[in-house]
């Protein structure tokens, strides 16, 4: 009964308050281990301990009201009809649109804008913008939500993202601040709340006025009126459509990727004057993406170079954990994830039946020579000499292969994104040798955050300017090409060690995994990067440019896939890696990372390589 179990009376009182503010009485509230969300009329949020800690308990009900300000003030389809295409565009356009229904409810109810306040300090904790040391490395989206959030409802931001904050907020206010003063006046409606928020991205040269305009047909307000007054009858049929179409702005988001990067349309001027590394932030907090500096940008004698290699290690997971914490800690990734697991395996099931399908044993019958056909064996007794009594298996196309994961185990993965990352590795480890396809899973990180041991030989050798890499690279081999998936499961668990994530130089990682995949006899090699962020380096970008480790993975990048047999494919978890890599794919949360992985590999197998 509820009165027995706290967290069961939390959630039917939370639903309750849901139903009201959102004035939906059907609406459904659960709870989850995973990233909340909303679907119609169901809402997932944050799952408390069973003590119940006000922290997290203002957290849950943060989550619920926002979602539920959402159901009872967004109109999907008016919303979708506005957005931009260009994905930083409407990244901005969808933080604006949170902020306006999140500051409707602030204003009417003192609760409401308490719990928002709490969940706002929350996403902080995480995003980007906390640790932003120039403006281009603040996502614009963050940026934008914040001071609409404050215009709207006087909050001002959360202290540990005012630094940031004030990075770019000087360029927004000269650019925008003008029309960021007259969203106020739209509160109320949402119609003239985006044509006013996309002046804004006009001010901040997101998009284009022409290109605007030219996608909304003359007397798109006058509709937009119209369908306002529409919704108040009908407002159960489109909430229960919100959360396809957010699914869809997802879909359509990944999917205009590759034309995007085709366009190339902004000058060297416009991106010199501050779009240029504006990241994004999605609605659900997700890291930004970075910029697409094409190569030939790159100086052509740019030189990387590292301070002193000393201090680095590659190291086998059992150098760093001994074998009973190695068990707990695996004991503690199954229990994660112990859902996600089917979903995962089932797809993993029908990536074995694929590959088991091209690797199946086919015959030429009735030949001259090779092994005796036992279907002829009457031919044989009547006739001893008679020919064609025998067969012969023809060659596979299935080449011998070999495939490394190479995980970013860097802090910014700390949480769902490494459990995902280590169960995924894990069972397409398990499915693929059962296919014969051996698999390596590696990690990379830093030993230390700041520099490490690096810097303070830099330091005591004066400070030399220019050091290039200034901190000591730590290198994880969790399961060796040859070595049986049993015999490795329990390494995985070491990603669950406090502690072990730290910074990522992803350029030299890249080069250590190609460089173990080059030494391997296997015909095929395939290299997988798995990674949520662009390289970070707190240290080495301290005293280098800012661009220097990026410079450094895209030459990398680019050498691999022009030069290199290895077969080189990417995916981003938040972040937009298909701006490296030329075959790739962005997803926007954890949860779809085992899929992924899956339908890449999948892909793979299916294409032969010229």
């Amino acid at each position: 009964m509820a009165n027995d179990n706290p967290l069961e009376a939390f959630r039917q009182a939370l639903t309750g308050a849901s139903r009201a503010i959102a004035r939906e009485p059907e609406l459904e509230l659960g709870f989850t281990a995973d990233a909340p969300s909303s679907s119609g009329k169901s809402i997932k949020v944050p799952m408390p301990g069973r003590g119940l800690a006000a922290r997290e308990v203002a957290e849950a009900r943060g989550f619920a009201d926002a979602a539920a300000l959402k159901l009872r003030h967004h109109d999907a389809a008016l919303h979708n009809r506005h957005a931009p295409m260009d994905e930083t565009a409407r990244a901005v356009f969808n933080a604006a649109e949170q902020a306006r229904v999140e500051a409707l409810g602030s204003r009417a109810m003192e609760g409401v804008r308490a719990n928002l306040s709490r969940v706002t300090e929350m996403r902080m904790r995480t995003d980007p913008i906390g640790r932003a040391r120039n403006r281009e490395e603040v996502p614009l989206s963050t940026a934008i939500s914040l001071m609409v959030r404050e215009r709207l409802t006087g909050e001002a931001p959360p202290e540990s993202v005012r630094e940031g904050l004030k990075l770019i907020s000087d360029w927004i206010e000269d650019k925008a601040g003008s029309d960021l003063d007259a969203l106020g006046l739209a509160l109320d409606d949402q119609a003239a709340f985006a044509a006013l928020a996309t002046k804004v991205l006009q001010d901040l040269e997101l998009v284009e006025g022409d290109l605007e305009t030219d996608r909304e047909p003359e007397g798109e307000e006058g509709e937009g009126e119209d369908q306002e007054e529409a919704d108040q009858g009908e407002d159960e049929n489109d909430e229960e459509g919100a959360g396809s179409e957010g699914e869809a702005e997802l879909r359509v988001e990944q999917g205009e990727t590759d034309e995007e990067e085709g366009e190339g349309d902004l000058s060297d001027q416009e991106m010199s004057e501050g779009d240029e590394g504006l990241g994004e932030e999605g609605e659900e907090g997700v890291l930004p993406v970075r910029p697409n500096r094409p190569l030939s940008d790159l100086p052509p004698q740019f030189d990387y170079k590292v301070f002193t290699d000393r201090f680095d290690e590659h190291v086998e997971a059992t150098e760093l954990c001994d074998e009973e914490e190695l068990g707990r800690l695996r004991s503690y990734l199954d229990q994660q994830l112990v859902h996600l697991q089917g979903a995962v395996t089932k797809l993993a099931n029908r990536l074995q039946r694929r590959l088991m399908a091209q690797q199946s044993r086919s015959w030429a019958f009735d030949q001259e020579e090779g092994l005796l056909d036992a279907a002829r064996l009457a031919r044989v007794v009547i006739n001893p000499e008679h020919s064609l009594s025998y067969k012969v298996e023809r060659d596979t196309e299935f080449r011998d292969t070999v495939v490394t994961l190479l995980i970013d185990n860097s802090g910014s993965m700390r949480g769902r994104p490494i459990s995902i990352a280590a169960i995924s590795a894990d069972i397409l480890a398990r499915t693929l040798e059962r296919c014969g396809v051996k698999v390596e899973i590696l990690g990379f990180t830093t030993r230390a955050w700041k520099g490490g041991q690096s810097r303070e030989r830099w330091l005591a050798e004066g400070r030399p300017p220019n050091p290039g890499r200034l901190n000591d690279l730590r290198h994880i081999i969790y399961k060796k090409a040859d070595e049986p998936w049993r015999r490795a499961r329990k390494n995985l668990g070491l990603m669950m060690r406090e502690g072990l994530l730290k910074e990522n130089i992803d350029g030299e990682a890249l080069l250590w995994a190609h460089a173990r995949l080059i030494a391997r006899a296997e015909e095929r090699r395939v290299l997988m990067v798995i990674s949520d962020g662009a390289p970070v380096d707190d240290s080495t970008l301290s005293v280098n440019s800012g661009t220097y480790l990026e410079r450094h993975l895209r030459q990398v990048i680019a050498w691999i896939e022009a030069r290199s047999p290895v077969e080189l494919v990417a995916i981003g978890i938040g972040h937009d890696v298909t701006r490296y890599y030329e075959r790739a794919v962005t997803i926007m949360d954890a949860e779809q990372l085992g899929g992924t992985m899956v339908e890449q590999l999948a892909s793979l197998f299916d294409t032969q390589k010229p």
